[in-house]
């Protein structure tokens, strides 16, 4: 296994989201609409769609690792990206009753939130399961071939269950990216999604472009600017996987 730096794997497990120049507490937020091709993937949410079509009540589960617990936001309750994704969600189909349970661990492989499966995703029955995963895989330099069949696994694990399954791939941040090789494990997840017909959230496209486009600078960040931030691009993260819901869901 690859040795990696203790505040190297810190960092990258906070996924970068320390991000960029500090804003007042009393500065808008920032825009952070994403071009359609981002979002307008294939395959549908079909179970999703029918429940929210019929204003029936909606669970969501969000299992994954550090950034789906919040950590770097230091409250992920209140301002992690599930947490976003529910208030957006609620906006979006007012008077329906969406709920979505975060089930982050920090510093877990693919393989170890599989087994998490029947304690923190079976019991609360969700129409739809977002499964956040890969960067630790990808941090300590695990098989990519191992990894891609976990992948495989847990999304045949889920659908036993019948829940619709949406997979979030990794976060984008150009610091790290000379250090921690996460093209094969996109390439990897990616291509397992497509074997199984699986929605993709592309996490790492979107936070890349947010990146290009100067809505958030993930690099130099001062240490009393990152958890400010760390919650804007949370939401900006919640409000997109919204849209991405809400088209796949058609």
């Amino acid at each position: 296994m690859r040795q990696v730096p203790h505040i190297l794997l810190a960092f990258a497990l906070a996924c970068g989201l320390a991000a960029g120049v500090a804003r007042s507490a009393d500065a808008p937020a920032p825009s952070c609409a994403l071009p359609p091709e981002i979002i307008e993937e294939q395959p549908k949410l079909a179970l999703t769609g029918q429940r929210l079509r019929a204003k029936e009540p909606v669970t969501i589960v969000v299992i994954g690792g550090a950034s789906t617990a919040g950590t770097a936001a230091g409250d992920g309750a209140q301002y992690g990206y599930p947490h976003m994704l529910e208030l957006a969600l609620r906006r979006h189909h007012p008077g329906l009753a969406i709920t979505v349970i975060n089930r982050g661990v920090p510093r877990q492989t693919t393989e170890d939130m599989i087994e998490r499966f029947d304690k923190d995703v079976v019991p609360a029955n969700p129409t739809l399961v977002i499964w956040e995963t890969g960067t630790v895989d990808a941090v300590r330099g695990n098989d990519v071939d191992a990894f891609a069949a976990a992948v495989q696994d847990g999304i045949a694990a889920l659908r036993q269950h019948n829940y619709n399954v949406m997979l979030v791939d990794m976060q984008y941040n150009p610091s790290t990216g000379s250090v921690i090789d996460f093209g094969p494990y996109l390439e990897a997840l990616h291509n397992s999604a497509d074997l199984s017909d699986v929605y993709v959230f592309r996490r790492y496209d979107a936070m890349k472009y947010w990146s290009e486009n100067g809505v958030f600078n993930f690099v130099d960040v001062p240490k009393d600017a990152r958890v400010r931030l760390a919650r804007d691009v949370y939401r900006c993260l919640g409000d997109a996987m919204a849209d991405a819901i809400d088209y796949a869901a058609q």
